[in-house]
C-alpha cells in the first residue's frame, strides 16, 4: 500500500486546513472500501493504545500514526467504531 498520499492528507489534517479526521476517515472508506479502511483504523487504535502488533499493516501505518498524531489518530479510528458512519447506516436515496 503506498502510504504517500495518506501522509499528504494527513497533513492536512493537523493543520489550519478545514480538512479534519473525519474528511480523512471518509476519505479512507470511500478509497479503500469500508473494510481496508477499517483494517488502517483498527491498525491506528492499536498505537492509540501503545500496543502495536508486529504485522506488516501495523508497520505499514507507523508513518501515518507519527504524521495524525495520537489524537487525531484516536478520532479517525474512532469514527469506524460509529455505527452511524458505517455504509449500512448510511440513507439510499430512491
Amino acid at each position: 500500500m503506498d502510504m504517500k498520499p495518506w501522509l499528504t492528507l494527513a497533513d492536512r489534517v493537523r493543520s489550519e486546513d478545514a480538512y479534519d479526521y473525519a474528511d480523512f476517515a471518509r476519505d479512507l472508506a470511500q478509497q479503500l472500501a469500508w473494510h481496508g479502511a477499517v483494517d488502517i483504523a483498527t491498525a491506528l487504535r492499536s498505537y492509540v493504545y501503545g500496543q502495536p502488533g508486529g504485522s506488516d499493516l501495523h508497520e505499514t501505518v507507523k508513518p501515518l500514526y507519527r504524521r495524525l498524531g495520537w489524537e487525531q489518530a484516536a478520532l479517525v479510528a474512532a469514527w469506524f467504531r460509529n455505527l452511524d458512519n458505517r455504509p449500512q447506516a448510511r440513507p439510499t436515496h430512491a
